[in-house]
């Protein structure tokens, strides 16, 4: 990149560089923040490569507005991209220097100007004396004995003074801790990749790490293997694939895993040979749903992991025999569509650890011990884990919520906070030795609510605005002013519903004190209120008032409300017996009626005059509203959590998934000609809101991955 060269003139001279409270080390693309201390996790920031060269640009430029134009031209080479993509990358920067874009210290944005870099900016030559080591492997070896540098005589009071102050506040955890409660002892990273890791597992006698990575949100999951003691590091996947939950055998000479390809999956053996190389690779089991989890049998013989035989089936685990393929079920679950999503077997192979997700937002911890098929303990928690890892003694489990890592006594039936982390956690993965966790640090800002240009129209569009801010989002919907919506959002850790513009001003419109799940949100632009199901209870939200009304109970199954055109009526859809029903509910009178057994969801036409329902055999059924009961089919697409469907005047809109690969279909109401075009690639989530004018669609991205593994010692 031609453009590039110019970026990387004052740091190919030997100069550091500092901007704000960050030093930046060009050629491995990281900035280390100088207020934190090197042994914390927020010392060292990765940034992308064009990130970083657009932080480059910015210094170089400082005291000047850079406008997208300039940017093109030096950051992008001249290539063509959109806004967006500019804003993204800008994103990225933002969220790395820990910037508010409300009231920026670090880089402001004036509309028609462009970008300033305002923070304060130091270039000095860098000498023997002053260099700064940031070498990793070194950090690692010295533990929390690595020193670092500064070039700033004048920060090293402040230096010193929060070194102090990091020494107090932890001899006061080291004396005051709660009893029973571990300390972090040291933390070491085991991958500094550019990109996402997760899935991992360790093998003690190789000191070998397996795990999926990938570089980018559009990108698969590859499969890694490093040894720690060598440092090398080998990918043993290829092909468009994505490959999770791989896991040692107890000789370390193979490897089980799952492999998704499309809308399929496969259980996956791998032969190692001494040189960390694939010699032989067994597919023993395919499927078409997947739900990454993945333990051996304590003598190798046998794999356990969950399955969905059907869609409307609950997560089962299985246990298969590798040599005779026999296929064995071990718990049934009556949670219909969650169930079993995770189990791990004890190391002595006595027990099984199952986490069971029901209704209400509740994981149930239960140990059943295999020789007598009874259940040991069932235990709910008040947080979702994503998976669990048993001690290498048996004696107890562990258990990641947020920075927390919990540990649930098997003998005691005792659940207690055990380890504090210095970071969020996405996962806790495996032991790594006596007192050592290899855990994965959790990336806050996992989603990004962006508009897209509507594929089938031909126009160009550029008024796309992507909603940039470093947190979790969920569920958008347009308000009756199109430049603003609403969504979920976590504020404090907290959930939230508030509204946000196009000029980034935010309004919280509920005051949560604890951990809510909130979903399906949809605005009314009559009577000015959002319709939601909040832990599983329906419910209407006034903008004016902020004040909540619940319109089902907490013990009802139900699913994908919506508005009637005038907003006087929502329909549903709630289990009744072992059937949904499509339930149209009156707002001002509290009344209920069921209209039709089997459908999931329902729109009005926007004519008034036609009620639009999907089944749960994937009929798109239109009918009068009168007599729901009489209608005709319009099309057919697969009922699935994570897409939706919208209605125009002309078309119905949908989406539809081939694996994590999205596409956007509609089909003519009239005609029922049908029209398919990608819409998302490598995504988990397509559900979208239609802009009124049609033009364009809101919906959720998966943002930039960055994550990493760790050994915590306590």
């Amino acid at each position: 990149m031609n453009g590039n060269s110019v970026n990387r003139e004052i740091w190919l001279e030997g100069n550091q560089v500092t901007v704000g409270q960050f030093q930046i080390d060009f050629k491995k693309t990281r900035l280390y923040n100088i207020h934190v201390a090197p042994d914390q996790p927020d010392h060292e920031i990765r940034l992308e490569p064009l990130t970083m060269e657009l932080l480059c640009y910015l210094v170089k430029r400082r005291g000047d507005y850079v406008s997208q134009k300039e940017l093109l031209d030096h950051v992008w080479d001249g290539r063509v991209v959109s806004d967006n993509a500019i804003r993204r990358v800008v994103k990225k920067l933002r969220d790395a220097l820990g910037d508010d874009v409300k009231s920026p210290t670090y880089i402001k944005t004036v509309p028609s100007k462009g970008y300033l870099l305002i923070a304060e900016v130091s270039v000095a030559p860098v000498t023997q004396g002053n260099s700064t080591d940031h070498n990793p492997d070194l950090a690692q070896a010295s533990g929390y004995e690595y020193i670092h540098k500064t070039q700033k005589d004048r920060l090293k009071p402040l230096y010193y003074m929060l070194l102090i102050s990091f020494c107090c506040v932890a001899g006061y955890v080291y004396y005051y801790a709660l009893p029973g409660e571990a300390q972090v002892k040291q933390v070491k990273a085991v991958t500094t990749m550019s990109g996402e890791e997760g899935w991992a597992d360790y093998h003690q006698a190789t000191d070998m790490v397996i795990y999926s990575h990938r570089k980018e949100a559009s990108g698969f999951f590859g499969l890694y293997i490093k040894s720690l003691s060598t440092n090398v590091t080998k990918r043993l996947s290829a092909g468009d694939a994505n490959y999770y939950s791989a896991k040692f055998s107890k000789s370390g000479k193979k490897i089980a895993l799952q492999r998704q390809k499309g809308s399929h999956a496969e259980l996956v053996i791998l032969t190692l040979n001494d040189t960390m190389d694939v010699s032989q690779e067994e597919v023993i089991y395919r499927y078409d749903t997947l739900q990454p989890n993945l333990s051996w049998s304590p003598d190798d013989s046998a794999l356990y992991f969950s399955l969905k035989k059907a869609p409307d089936y609950p997560n089962t685990i299985f246990k298969i025999d590798i040599d005779s393929k026999r296929l064995t079920q071990i718990t049934y679950p009556d949670f219909n569509p969650h169930g079993d999503y995770f189990s791990a077997l004890s190391p002595d192979g006595l027990h099984l650890g199952v986490l069971r997700y029901s209704n209400y937002q509740r994981t149930h911890l239960i140990i059943l011990e295999l020789a007598s098929g009874k259940v040991q303990s069932n235990t709910v928690l008040d947080f979702i884990p994503s998976n669990i890892v048993w001690d290498e003694s048996n004696a107890g489990i562990f258990l990641a919520n947020k920075s927390d890592i919990q540990f649930f006594d098997t003998v005691k039936n005792e659940l207690t906070s055990h380890l504090k982390t210095p970071f969020g956690l996405s996962s806790i993965y495996s032991t790594c030795g006596d007192h050592c966790l290899l855990v994965g640090s959790e990336d806050s800002n996992t989603r990004d609510i962006a508009e897209v240009k509507n594929p089938f129209l031909q126009d160009n569009i550029y008024n796309l605005f992507e909603y940039s801010l470093s947190g979790k989002e969920g569920h958008p919907d347009y308000l009756a002013d199109s430049n603003k919506i609403v969504f979920r959002y976590e504020l404090n850790n907290i959930p939230q519903i508030v509204t946000y513009s196009t000029d980034g001003k935010m309004e919280a419109l509920t005051e949560f004190s604890e951990h809510h799940n909130i979903s399906h949100l949809a605005y009314h632009h009559a009577n000015q209120s959002i319709l939601g199901i909040l832990d599983h209870q329906l419910f209407i939200l006034d903008i004016n008032s902020k004040q909540i009304r619940y319109i089902t109970t907490q013990l009802e199954n139900i699913q994908n409300p919506s508005w009637s055109n005038d907003g006087r009526a929502i329909y549903f859809s709630r289990k009744e017996g072992n059937q949904f029903w499509l339930i149209r509910h009156t707002v001002s009178s509290g009344k209920s009626e069921q209209l039709v057994p089997n459908a999931l969801s329902a729109r009005e036409g926007t004519f008034d005059q036609y009620l639009y329902y999907h089944q749960a055999d994937g009929q798109l059924i239109k009918a009068p509203l009168s007599t729901p009961q009489q209608g005709e089919l319009i099309t057919n697409f697969k009922p699935a959590s994570n897409t939706s469907w919208h209605l125009t005047k002309q078309y119905v809109y949908y989406t539809a998934s081939d694996g994590y690969r999205f596409d956007l279909i509609r089909t003519d109401l009239n005609s029922k000609e049908t029209e398919r075009t990608l819409l998302l690639k490598h995504a988990f989530y397509a559900k979208f809101q239609l802009h009124p004018s049609e033009e364009k669609l809101l919906l959720l991205q998966r943002a930039a991955p960055s994550s990493d593994l760790y050994n915590v010692y306590f």
